[in-house]
């Protein structure tokens, strides 16, 4: 990996990153949304239940932990721990299989590779450095989408609305179970290529 270099403009991938953003929203999080308007009442269709479904003032205290987790979780977290550091853990769950579709992928990085050969998502030591950066932050992101996706599914079942549960519990491990373990992985790979690169450089 090089030391440094100018910074190249990263290309559009003509519509290509909308699509899993356009997944990720309309399959689960557009539903996520639909189930609180069901069980609040405005939008509920007729053949459900009638009457007030909303948690009582309790459930406050789930939903603010979710939210708190942006906060609260500590940088120690973000370690990469020995039971991860071959990867083979994250390979064998389909972490490789999910990185094809997600947004700046493989997929999208090899056409924005047909657009401008140069382009990589990583160019450099310090591009390396911000792209650790970003991937804290959105597993960040999806560590409280995680929780408050398993809090709204168990409200669910609460309810006797298993159909719910059950399709939101699904949604929540592909949209954020999934892009956690992809961003650990990712985080690993590019902690041990600089490393290799210390390592290298410290035998100069």
């Amino acid at each position: 990996m090089k030391q440094s270099e100018p910074p190249l403009p990263a290309p559009p991938t003509h519509g290509l990153n909308i699509v899993p953003f356009a997944i990720m929203a309309g399959g689960w999080l557009g539903p996520l949304l639909m189930f609180w308007l069901y069980a609040w009442g405005p939008l509920r269709p007729f053949k459900y239940a009638a009457g007030n479904l909303l948690p009582e003032a309790w459930f406050l205290v789930p939903v603010v932990a979710c939210f708190a987790l942006w906060w609260v979780l500590p940088d120690s977290y973000f370690n990469i721990y020995r039971f991860e550091r071959s990867g083979n853990i994250y390979e064998k769950l389909g972490v490789l299989t999910f990185r094809k579709f997600v947004p700046n992928g493989d997929f999208a990085n090899r056409w924005d590779r047909r657009t401008d050969p140069r382009f990589r998502m990583i160019r450099c030591k310090n591009s390396a450095a911000d792209f650790i950066g970003r991937t804290r932050q959105s597993e960040r992101g999806h560590i409280v989408l995680l929780a408050f996706g398993a809090v709204t599914s168990a409200y669910a079942w609460r309810l006797g609305w298993h159909g719910w549960a059950i399709y939101l519990s699904a949604g929540n491990i592909v949209v954020n179970f999934f892009p956690i373990m992809l961003q650990r992985y990712t985080r690993n790979r590019i902690k041990r290529v600089l490393a290799k690169d210390y390592g290298r450089s410290a035998k100069k």
